[in-house]
C-alpha cells in the first residue's frame, strides 16, 4: 500500500528540525515564498519566539504551524482579508477570496 504523503510538507516550504521533533525549519523555497507574501523571513528567525512547530488546534484538533511563521502567516491573512477574525473570540473566519487564493496560489482545496 501506497504511503500517504504528508502534508505539512506538501509545498515544501518546510522541514522537520534536527533540533527537536515538532519543530520545523525553512527551507530555500519557504523563505522564497513567505518573502513573496510579504514576511520578512530574517526577522522572523531573529525572535525569542519558536520559528515554526506543530500545533493541534484546540477545538477541531488538527494541526496548524505554531510559531512565528503561523503568526507571520496570520497576519498576512487579515492584512490580505483572507480569513476574518471574530470579535469576541479567536474564531477565524475563511473569506471567499482566500478560497480562491488558496487554490490559485498553492493549489490547496478548501
Amino acid at each position: 500500500m501506497a504511503k500517504e504523503p504528508d502534508q505539512r510538507f506538501q509545498l515544501g516550504w518546510l522541514s522537520d528540525s534536527p533540533a527537536s521533533k515538532n519543530a520545523y525549519q525553512i527551507t530555500l523555497r519557504g523563505t522564497e515564498a513567505l518573502e513573496a507574501l510579504g514576511v520578512d523571513v530574517e526577522a522572523i528567525r531573529k525572535l525569542r519566539r519558536c520559528l515554526a512547530y506543530a500545533c493541534v488546534d484546540w477545538s477541531e484538533r488538527r494541526p496548524h504551524i505554531g510559531g512565528a511563521v503561523g503568526a507571520a502567516l496570520l497576519n498576512v491573512g487579515l492584512r490580505r482579508k483572507w480569513v476574518i477574525q471574530e470579535l469576541d473570540c479567536r474564531a477565524l473566519s475563511v473569506t471567499k477570496l482566500a478560497r480562491r487564493e488558496m487554490l490559485a496560489r498553492f493549489g490547496l482545496p478548501d
